[in-house]
């Protein structure tokens, strides 16, 4: 564990009124990379006395400099936002919206001043009725003209209504996974609007003036590409909702947990150069003194290289540097030591002072014998000649602790203790004073003090973040500056640069070394780069397939102006073929077909023949006419009609008769002369009895042949089984109440699918 740096000696009392600056330093004979280190040390020396230091919260540096240099997360971060949101946006069940215009108009006025007052009347019921839209008098018949099992306030979350400024125009909007379904109920909503206002309006007689009309003006058209989810928009919220994230975790990290390991971490937190910084060494148990023990290797040239730098800092021929770090396990004794040793090699007579008065390492450090010391020459125990010991070849003079105090702050900042630590550094031209970590005791911030300042030892991956600008504001609050930093443990690439070429020799090559200079942001931006281009393409491919996708089945009819009772061009027209349960026999006029296309908001066209089949035809006594054609032979007639939609039921009449072909030929047939309709094949319904075994198997022979033409089967099951009073008297067709009943089934059974 190694890491060097120094400081300084001037006078204590002159910290905040005689600043360095007033001593010159000369640099001129340096080397350009040392001078200029000692420039930055003589322009950094005092910055935290100043108040330029950091002591909190992050400063606008930190911030920058941690975005900076965690700047591929953060992009990686809102890329796979951006990833998450479209893989959310592309599981949804796209949902479509459609719209209906209703204008609001007063029927009377005779004079242009009437009718200008009627112009804003209307403008202003307009307002008023488009409250109306979302209340039960409107939605409930709606509700319960299409059979919807939703709630009434279920229903008011589809619809939306909106009024243009200064117009007498109401635009109903009604969302739908059904974009056909959509359509027709924005529909119906907006006719029973126009009934409710013809409700809720006085009458002449009642009030004077004339009553007010709300007219269909333009009616929904089945909308051919989804309202939500909007691609973009789910793409730039994952995005931003990503970044801050990233951001907000690595604030946090930082605040928390983060640990420092650059030298621009350390910069930036503590507002001093950094001298150097001191390459991790396994070696460093068996050889901690780098400077004597492996004086070529990279630890050794980094002390050297902070030895260079504080020997020529400003101030008095006699220096003393009192070396600190935040926690315990950062280097700080062993860089102290080494620091020591580099001196001391240079010829200069130096002393290394333990002053950890709780904890100290030297003596095992060093190798040394234990004896009296420092606590012992304070106390007046021992004379400082008493307690010097020598060590190494160049006659370093160590000062170990000696006796371990209880008091150890109120010892070293008494009187007795400064006047020992003054005259302990007058005897030599370098001491180096190692001191307590400073979030554990106050010893080293006393002793800064005294000194005009500390060096401090920041462990690379050892200390946090916290930490250290804890270790900084009780310096701050002490008013001690940081005269120097000195980063331990560093990664290898963070130390290379201060190593001579000769101290690497034996540095095995690595692939890295064979790459050019500056490839890792290379890659990186690569990666970055690779990942936004994927991403943006997704969002694009999606967005391009939700446009230009279109809703199985579903043509594209064009709006309609003003519509009329029967069905406007804008309303799907629907085509019904089958047997007698499709022409509603029995019902009394109540057809399952009229009460789905109304479920729905088709037009129906109904084709059904009694006593028809896929293979069986009807005379006079099953359908009333001559001859029925069988379905088959319907096809012709369906792909007449042009419809959008075609609906098949049947098949309890062909009995044993297999309908696997002709089925297969009729759904071909309705395939290739209308592509562009949605084809719907119910399967076979039946009566108040259980399935017979013959009419499964015609099932079963339909779905097969559904699926092998590409059109939608729907499995409807017996809804009417077990009901007995749901039929007329002949058991076989349904009275009102079934047909009723069948209705629901089939409209429920068409919705899921």
């Amino acid at each position: 564990m190694d890491a060097e740096t120094a400081t300084s000696r001037t006078p204590a009392l002159q910290v905040s009124s005689a600043p360095a600056a007033t001593v010159p330093c000369d640099t001129s004979g340096l080397p350009p990379p040392l001078a200029h280190s000692a420039a930055r040390l003589a322009r950094s020396r005092y910055s935290w006395a100043l108040g330029s230091g950091k002591g909190g919260l992050m400063g606008t540096q930190e911030v920058l400099r941690m975005l900076r240099g965690r700047w591929l997360l953060i992009v990686l971060m809102g890329l796979l936002g951006t990833s998450i949101a479209l893989v959310i946006a592309a599981v949804q069940a796209p949902k479509y919206t459609a719209s209906a215009d209703v204008f609001v108009t007063v029927t009377s006025g005779q004079s242009t001043g009437d009718l200008a007052q009627g112009s804003t009347f209307s403008q202003d019921q307009a307002r008023n009725f488009a409250a109306v839209v979302t209340k039960e008098v409107v939605l409930g018949p709606v509700i319960k003209q299409f059979g919807l099992d939703i709630t009434l306030d279920d229903m008011r979350k589809n619809v939306d209504v909106e009024v243009p400024l200064n117009t007498s125009l109401i635009t109903i909007k009604v969302t739908d996974k059904d974009p056909v379904q959509a359509a027709a109920l924005a529909n119906a909503v907006a006719k029973q609007l126009s009934s409710a206002v013809a409700s809720l309006t006085p009458t002449v007689d009642q009030v004077k003036g004339a009553p007010i009309r709300a007219e269909l003006i333009e009616a929904a058209g089945v909308p051919n590409k989804p309202s939500s989810p909007i691609i973009p928009l789910y793409a730039v919220l994952g995005l931003l909702v990503g970044l801050v994230l990233a951001i907000a975790y690595l604030v946090v990290v930082e605040l928390v947990v983060a640990r420092v390991d650059s030298s621009e971490q350390v910069e930036a937190l503590t507002g001093s150069v950094v001298l150097a910084s001191v390459p991790r060494d396994r070696r460093v148990s068996r050889h901690p003194i780098a400077v004597t023990a492996l004086p070529l290797s990279l630890r050794a040239e980094a002390i050297r290289h902070v030895r260079t730098a504080l020997k020529f800092l400003p101030g008095e021929a006699n220096q003393t540097f009192v070396v600190t770090s935040s926690v315990s396990g950062e280097g700080k004794s062993t860089t102290a030591a080494n620091i020591a040793a580099a001196f001391a090699a240079e010829g200069m007579s130096t002393c290394l002072v333990e002053a950890d008065l709780r904890r100290p390492r030297l003596e095992g450090l060093l190798d040394l014998t234990g004896g009296p010391g420092l606590s012992d020459i304070v106390v007046g125990q021992c004379q400082i000649e008493d307690t010097v010991q020598s060590w190494g070849p160049d006659d370093l003079q160590v000062i170990l602790v000696g006796t371990i105090p209880p008091n150890a702050s109120e010892l070293l900042g008494s009187s007795r203790g400064q006047d020992a630590l003054r005259a302990i550094a007058s005897r030599f031209d370098v001491t180096i004073i190692d001191t307590p970590p400073l979030t554990a005791v106050t010893d080293a911030a006393i002793i800064g003090r005294q000194f005009d300042g500390v060096i401090m030892v920041v462990g690379g991956g050892k200390v946090r973040t916290s930490e250290l600008r804890q270790s900084m504001g009780a310096l701050a609050v002490a008013d001690v500056p940081i005269r120097g930093t000195v980063l331990n443990l560093a990664k290898e690439d963070a130390s290379r640069p201060y190593a001579y070429a000769y101290s690497d020799r034996n540095r095995q090559t690595r692939l890295a070394d064979l790459l050019p200079q500056g490839w890792r942001p290379v890659i990186k931006a690569l990666a970055a780069i690779v990942a936004a281009v994927a991403v943006t393409m997704t969002a694009v491919a999606l967005t391009s397939a939700q446009e230009t996708a279109k809703p199985s089945g579903v043509s594209t009819p064009q709006s309609s102006a003003v519509p009329s009772t029967s069905a406007t061009p804008a309303t799907p027209k629907a085509v019904f073929i089958g047997d007698s349960l499709v022409a509603g026999t029995g019902g009394s006029g109540t057809k399952w077909t009229s009460l789905v296309s109304s479920g729905m908001g088709w037009s129906e066209v109904n084709l059904g023949r009694g006593g028809t089949g896929y293979v069986t035809s009807s005379d006079a006594n099953g359908c009333g006419l001559s001859y029925c054609p069988t379905f088959v032979e319907m096809a012709d007639a369906v792909i007449a009609e042009k419809p959008d939609i075609v609906v098949i039921s049947g098949g309890e009449n062909d009995g044993t008769n297999s309908v696997s072909t002709a089925a297969n030929s009729l759904f071909a047939s309705l395939k290739k002369g209308l592509p562009n309709a949605q084809i719907y094949v119910l399967s076979p319904l039946w009566r108040a009895t259980a399935y017979p075994d013959a009419l499964k198997q015609t099932s079963a022979d339909i779905k097969a042949a559904a699926q092998a033409n590409g059109v939608r089967y729907i499995a409807v099951g017996n809804p009417l089984e077990g009901h007995p009073e749901w039929f007329n008297t002949d058991q076989t067709h349904p009275n009102a109440d079934g047909y009723k009943k069948l209705a629901a089934a089939i409209l429920s059974a068409i919705k899921k699918g």
